[in-house]
């Protein structure tokens, strides 16, 4: 127990450290910018988070960009999971599989912004979160059967265990053990990629399209803020749900 609370004590030691100078580079830079036009001071900023806090029109955007999150998340690890289950039970599937899922990461992702403006402006966010999220879960999922034993698989086929069962026996709980770091790092991802394809999409009640309009109107102080706002949104859901997973997975820790 004295090694868990040591363990936390220097993490959050690190971490003041690490913000800690991202502010002291900060400081430094507006200092010798100058201006607070190009680069506003921390009080400046904050003043400005403060002010954006008070607004509706805030709330109402961040509860947006978290629903259209939250829809991409969902259905990206869904998607994920039954491919990545298909693939591992079914060879023939896996050959289809596979070529699509590696032309899905080589995508362009502005390019694929710009041509879903036409199809499905709206939805855009969230199918653009799918198109990125998915393969990069099924990636990561498909990368650990390498610590599968071969013995476990044979043993399986030899006492006429179902796909099914074999999967839900060998393949997942094997790949479980990785499941708080890759889940938790693909909704960090997710969370960027949703908030930059609300900027370019100018989507309705969306930090994305806050974003826009301090872009439009030159507050840069505003804008900060709401990188500020966006990055603290994505530490915050991958640390949940990391922890979350470690305590609900921790019987298949390596």
């Amino acid at each position: 127990m004295r090694a868990v609370y040591k363990k936390i004590a220097f993490n959050a030691l690190y971490a003041s450290a690490a913000t800690a100078m991202v502010f002291c580079v900060w400081w430094a830079a507006s200092a010798a910018v100058g201006s607070q036009f190009i680069l506003p001071d921390i009080p400046a900023t904050f003043e400005a988070l403060g002010e954006l806090l008070a607004l509706r029109a805030f709330w109402t955007g961040l509860g947006g960009t978290l629903c259209r999150c939250i829809i991409s998340y969902a259905l990206s690890v869904a998607l994920a999971g039954v491919l990545y289950f298909l693939c591992v039970s079914f060879m023939p599937v896996r050959r289809i599989v596979s070529p699509i899922v590696s032309f899905l990461r080589s995508l362009p992702t502005m390019a694929v912004s710009l041509i879903l403006a036409i199809w499905a402006r709206a939805a855009a966010p969230v199918v653009l979160g799918v198109l990125v999220i998915m393969p990069y879960v099924y990636s990561a999922l498909f990368a650990r059967n390498s610590t599968v034993p071969p013995e476990l698989i044979e043993i399986c086929r030899l006492c006429g265990a179902s796909r099914a069962r074999e999967f839900g026996s060998v393949w997942l709980p094997h790949a479980a053990a990785a499941f708080p770091e890759i889940l938790s790092g693909a909704m960090s991802f997710n969370i960027k990629v949703v908030i930059a394809a609300e900027i370019l999409m100018q989507t309705a009640r969306s930090v994305g399209m806050l974003m826009q309009l301090a872009n439009i109107y030159l507050e840069t102080a505003t804008l900060i803020a709401l990188v500020f706002v966006a990055v603290v949104l994505s530490v915050a859901a991958e640390l949940v749900i990391k922890l979350v997973l470690r305590a609900a997975l921790g019987k298949y820790r390596e």
